[in-house]
């Protein structure tokens, strides 16, 4: 699954970001990339382990930041939690849900820039 983290990162980009987050100035490779980073791995997950997992988020002051958290065992999966510069405190976490059913459009967008750097 290292494969897929360090895809679905190494094609993060502007194109991805909401407005507010274009804006920032002081912001790293992962700022604002949250949600789509999390759907996108949600969704190309094999069936078992996607099953195993359960979008998460998290206040950070008056931002929300997502995440897969294991139904089971609680493990943390966070591909976006560099761009804080402070450790997360995930037990104040709850479960979430994506804002939709199916792949949000900017998500499909990383998936389809996934699939064109891997199937060609």
């Amino acid at each position: 699954m290292e494969e897929l983290f360090e895809l679905i990162i190494n094609n993060l980009d502007d194109e991805l970001l909401k407005s507010k987050y274009k804006k920032l100035k002081n912001k790293n490779k992962y700022t604002g990339h949250c949600y789509v980073a999390t759907e996108t791995l949600y969704h190309l997950m094999d069936e078992k382990t996607r099953l195993e997992y359960c979008p998460a988020i998290l206040k950070i002051g008056n931002d929300t930041h997502w995440f897969l958290k294991n139904k089971n065992n609680g493990n943390i999966i966070d591909l976006t939690k560099n761009q804080y510069c402070f450790k997360l405190d995930y037990s104040n976490a709850r479960n979430a849900a994506f804002l939709t059913k199916i792949p949000s459009k900017r998500t499909l967008i990383l998936i389809n820039k996934i699939y064109e750097k891997t199937c060609v």
